[in-house]
């Protein structure tokens, strides 16, 4: 990986305004992109890019008559609130939460919808224990929240265990959901993570230092976990299929590719409507 490479894929994946906005310059673009060893022109350029993914990935969407529809249909009111909590996978900066949000300002601009994304890459179920505070602090009009591809990380070789136990994973679902219940006033939709393709993941150059594999068996199960215990919840994998060299993937075989990301959002929006309608 060249290091062109890595400084985009740390841009993408890494937001320094979700994770040190307590500090001074906490909003700088300028102090983040020292933080980079970046030129400030430099890194807003490299962070357009994504940007311009976005909005062109949104565009396309939006000529769809069905994921157009659904927009539509979805049942918000003009100045809603949506926040969504997770790890990389939303926190990307070309994420399906990103999609939808440019797709509702194509299609229903003025209805005003904030979207407010607090996933942070990294993050596992243990760490929704926290970002749940901040989110229902927002009083939002509907939450997303997708986690558990990272409780499944293995560290050091298959030898040793995920850092999540499937048991706490469970309990640190059944916590969030609890709090969801009781400090929030609106619905909670899960998403169910989908899995890794482990030999893309085994080769990669970002995850070779790290020693780091995902356990897809886990990954599953915490996705059943899901769906057992959400009162509303969108399993997106039928939709993902069989991931080995699945072109919906990034080269790194955890990320998704800006085509995986499309088909979430769109598997996502058309879920939603049928789920809060009912």
């Amino acid at each position: 990986m060249s290091l062109k490479e890595l400084l985009q894929r740390q841009v993408q994946f890494f937001h320094p305004e979700k994770k040190y906005a307590f500090l001074r310059g906490g909003f700088s673009s300028a102090a983040h992109a020292a933080m980079f060893g970046l030129r400030e022109q430099f890194y807003t350029s490299m962070k357009q890019v994504f940007v311009d993914r976005v909005n062109q990935s949104a565009k396309t969407l939006c000529e769809d008559n069905s994921y157009r529809d659904a927009i539509k249909a979805m049942p918000l009111k003009p100045g809603a609130k949506v926040v969504v909590l997770g790890d990389s996978l939303t926190d990307d900066s070309q994420s399906w939460f990103s999609i939808i949000e440019q797709s509702f300002a194509l299609i229903r601009p003025q209805d005003d919808i904030v979207f407010t994304n607090l996933a942070v890459s990294g993050d596992t179920t243990a760490q929704l224990l926290g970002s749940v505070i901040p989110g229902a602090e927002l009083k939002a009009d509907l939450y997303l929240c997708f986690s558990g591809t990272n409780d499944a990380r293995i560290q050091g070789g298959s030898r040793y265990k995920p850092c999540t136990s499937i048991d706490e994973v469970g309990r640190n679902l059944t916590s969030v959901m609890d709090f969801a219940k009781y400090e929030t006033n609106a619905p909670w939709v899960w998403v169910t993570p989908i899995g890794v393709d482990a030999n893309r993941v085994a080769e990669h150059d970002f995850f070779k230092p790290l020693n780091a594999s995902w356990c897809n068996k886990q990954i599953n199960l915490s996705a059943d976990l899901i769906l057992e215990k959400a009162d509303l919840a969108i399993d997106l994998r039928p939709s993902f299929g069989d991931l080995n060299d699945s072109p919906l993937l990034d080269d790194d075989g955890l990320h998704w590719s800006i085509d995986g990301q499309i088909v979430a959002a769109k598997t996502i929006v058309v879920d939603l409507v049928r789920l809060l309608k009912t």
